[in-house]
């Protein structure tokens, strides 16, 4: 990754003087462009604290007041990627902040936004947003041990004998709460839960294996192509089917069962994400 600019970084750094003068006018000009413009950011930041913008204000000025010292800020970025993970953030969900961010530090600014500081700020964005992306892909990618491996595949019987019951919920919740999704399943078979039920099982069965799985991963990565299903959208499945496993199996999903499925989920996703994406450039 090439590395940000004397000019960039002195730009940056300049008016972070300014910003620091009402950096939670920034963020909250931030949050109000960011839901307006991109509603389905709106549920990752359902459980953040009602303190967000002054923690995202704190974040941006300690970015660009150490921006030619990025070393200082290893702790500070270690515990954001966590934190991404833990909320489902996704590459493809930074341009939505990136463009939020922006427009509302041209709005703060002021006069003071010149095309040149505007152009410094997006270099800046980018730059931390690929270091971002790129300890997350680490950290979902390291997140499935062998042991939760073992737990997702322990709980293959149970799925076997309970699985339509939790995809039923699963897709009662999700769309309660994503009244969207409804459209993506639109075309749906009557016995679309049985099937997302069979194939849930076979993960679970296979997840040290997947290999097992080509064909199938194939056909699925296809079907979401063929029914418009985005990156955006991932985050409400796992969500969703969590939250069934433990309305339907109850005590059977412990912490460290969830965390297991939550890791396994987005390993399978990432898998589907890439090769859909492959599928849409083709297209």
């Amino acid at each position: 990754m090439a590395e940000l600019s004397a000019k960039t970084k002195e730009l940056v750094k300049s008016t972070a003087a300014l910003i620091k003068k009402d950096p939670e006018k920034l963020t909250s000009r931030m949050y109000e462009l960011m839901f307006s413009n991109y509603p389905y950011a709106k549920p990752l930041f359902k459980n953040a604290p009602k303190n967000q913008p002054q923690v995202l204000a704190k974040s941006i000025v300690g970015y660009a007041e150490n921006i030619d010292n990025l070393s200082k800020l290893e702790g500070a970025l270690d515990r954001i990627a966590v934190h991404h993970i833990q909320t489902s953030i996704l590459p493809e969900h930074y341009p939505w902040v990136g463009n939020s961010l922006l427009q509302a530090i041209k709005d703060t600014l002021g006069e003071a936004a010149t095309d040149e500081v505007m152009a410094a700020w997006s270099e800046a964005y980018w730059f931390l947003a690929n270091l971002l992306i790129e300890r997350e892909r680490k950290l979902y990618q390291s997140a499935l041990t062998e042991e939760r491996k073992k737990i997702v595949k322990d709980t293959a019987p149970i799925l076997k004998e309970k699985g339509e019951a939790v995809t039923t919920r699963m897709y009662e919740i999700m769309f309660s709460n994503y009244p969207d999704a409804k459209e993506l399943f639109k075309n749906a078979p009557n016995n679309q839960n049985q099937i997302l039920a069979r194939s849930i099982i076979a993960y679970a069965e296979n997840i040290d294996n997947l290999a097992a799985l080509e064909g199938a991963i194939g056909k699925i990565a296809q079907h979401h192509i063929d029914t418009n299903v985005k990156p955006e959208h991932y985050p409400w499945v796992i969500e969703s089917l969590l939250q069934a496993m433990k309305d339907v199996l109850g005590d059977a999903i412990t912490d460290d069962v969830k965390d297991a499925w939550f890791a396994a989920y987005w390993v399978l996703a990432d898998i589907l994400l890439k090769r859909e994406k492959e599928l849409y450039a083709a297209a």
